[in-house]
């Protein structure tokens, strides 16, 4: 029987994360946005303040889905937000807590790694890239589960 996407083992990554934004800056964009919508029901009418409304729901609603973060390990690669690395070009992975992750974001970064971060994620991975043809020294990435993403690496 010939493999399909739902039963082919190499469609199911060893591991997945998906990060949205928080709800801090999504119920502030939704607040902001309603009160726009007010705005111009008291200006131009209700059948505008709605429209209005309605038209920046959905510029909202996409942005929030836009800016996700996916993490996939699968197939002997590393995707991350559109980025992948084969399994030949990862170093050493480490873990970050939060004080590891504030200084390879700040005084220790390098203005040419990969960096896929979230600021409201306090834990993250340094993937280091053994590449000569790639002058991207690691990959930065925010990460909730951090020991699985490194064990997930480790394991390819």
């Amino acid at each position: 029987m010939a493999p399909t996407p739902n039963n082919d083992p190499s469609n199911n990554p060893t591991f997945r994360e998906v990060i949205y934004p928080s709800l801090a800056p999504i119920s502030f964009a939704f607040f902001l946005l309603s009160s726009i919508g007010v705005i111009f029901a008291s200006a131009y009418g209700s059948a505008w303040g709605w429209f209005v409304t309605l038209l920046l729901t959905i510029f909202i609603s996409t942005g929030i889905y836009r800016s996700r973060l996916t993490i996939e390990v699968k197939d002997g690669k590393l995707f991350v937000a559109g980025a992948k690395i084969e399994k030949k070009f990862i170093g050493q992975v480490t873990a970050l807590d939060s004080a590891g992750m504030k200084l390879l974001r700040g005084r220790d970064a390098n203005a040419i790694a990969f960096t896929a971060i979230r600021f409201w994620i306090k834990g993250g991975v340094k993937v280091e890239v053994k590449d000569a043809n790639d002058p991207v020294p690691y990959w930065l990435i925010s990460s909730k589960h951090t020991e699985k993403l490194v064990s997930a690496i480790n394991k390819l």
